[in-house]
């Protein structure tokens, strides 16, 4: 029994010395290690340990990249379009034009029956004849009385009553020569000709059809003066007067025309909340179709500034900077002042030029003394 006992204790000794050891070997290599590198349990810890690069992202300052712009995307209308319709009703006899024909003033478009307004003209030239005939009977016979007045063969009422036959006549003959004029345009109603040059962009009536007065049966559209009309935010309604305005199209990428507002509608669409614009084209180029798609670009130049993307913004002594990537991977702040964030961008000012390379990812690891690498994704 005792001889287990001092086994027991012989074994928590040597234990105990183990332990000892193992400690003060820790400890030593600790201490060791912070004679090395007295700044690994310190606050001002190095963002670049022992000369390494920090791999960041970079960006491209672009050509032209120091205006703000906004776009909208609307469609291609022409200014000025109408529908056209006849003066008179009746029966169409012909069609003189087709979809998308451009047409001169005076040309013939449609064209009615023209039976009825031929009647309607004979009437009137008849009641014409009938009107002047009496007319010159009852000037004849007026004379002829105040002829016989002089010598007193007449009575004063015989003679006032020639004089008011006379008179009548004469008011019947003009009523007559204005029927006969309202006849005769009647007549040329029947042919539909065009007021101006312009283009044909919709039909509505055939031949065979009868047709009321002022019933529309084409469109055309007058001139050849387009306009671009887009919906607006409220944002831009206050300064849009202002902005320098260009027109782009879908289907036409090297097409860009100048444009200015002509129209802003002073109420805004009860849906969307935006205003609606139109854009007159200051310029003109073929091919141009209505109803293609295009967009207005407005240039703000009291934003005037480099767009450059939001997580290359850093911050230091409380102003923004950006990193701009010099030579061997070195970088230099550059102090910029934000104009506008956007979605995904800020429109800044600063010393920045075109193809400047600066930090877009990784701002927050840089100093001055940093060396970066930038990755390049392929």
């Amino acid at each position: 029994m005792r001889r287990k006992r001092v086994l027991g204790i012989a074994a928590l000794t040597v234990a105990t010395s183990i332990g000892g050891a193992f400690a003060f070997h820790n400890l030593y290599s600790e201490t060791a290690t912070d004679a090395k590198h007295p700044a690994a349990h310190g606050s001002s810890l190095s963002l670049n340990p022992n000369g390494s690069e920090i791999v960041v992202r970079a960006f491209t300052i672009a050509q032209g990249a120091n205006c703000a712009s906004h776009s909208f995307t609307g469609t291609l209308q022409p200014r000025y379009q109408s529908l056209v319709g006849f003066r008179i009703s009746g029966k169409i006899a012909s069609r003189h034009v087709e979809l998308g024909e451009r047409v001169k003033k005076g040309q013939v478009l449609f064209k009615l029956n023209p039976d009825d307004a031929d009647l309607q003209l004979r009437v009137a030239e008849a009641d014409q004849v009938s009107a002047d005939s009496l007319f010159k009977q009852t000037s004849a016979e007026a004379l002829r009385l105040a002829q016989l007045r002089t010598s007193g063969s007449v009575s004063l009422s015989d003679y006032d009553l020639a004089i008011a036959g006379r008179d009548v006549a004469k008011a019947r003959l003009d009523a007559a020569d204005r029927r006969l004029e309202l006849a005769k345009n009647q007549r040329t109603y029947c042919d539909l000709v065009a007021d101006s040059d312009g283009l044909v962009t919709a039909l509505q009536a055939e031949s065979g059809q009868v047709v009321n007065v002022g019933q529309p049966v084409l469109q055309i559209m007058h001139s050849d003066e387009m306009e671009v009309i887009v919906n607006l935010p409220e944002g831009l309604v206050s300064i849009v007067k202002g902005l320098e305005a260009h027109a782009t199209f879908w289907s036409r990428p090297d097409v860009r025309l100048r444009a200015e507002l002509r129209e802003l509608s002073p109420v805004a669409d009860p849906l969307s909340r935006t205003y609606d614009a139109r854009f007159r084209l200051l310029e003109s180029a073929p091919d141009l179709a209505i109803g293609m798609t295009a967009s207005i670009l407005l240039d703000n130049h009291a934003e005037d500034g480099t767009s450059v993307p939001l997580a290359s913004i850093s911050s230091r002594d409380g102003s923004p900077i950006v990193w701009r990537i010099i030579e061997n991977g070195k970088v230099e702040p550059i102090a910029v002042e934000i104009v506008q964030y956007r979605s995904d961008v800020a429109i800044v000012r600063g010393n920045l030029n075109p193809s400047d390379r600066i930090v877009s990812a990784g701002v927050q690891r840089i100093d001055e003394n940093a060396t970066v690498r930038v990755w390049e994704s392929k």
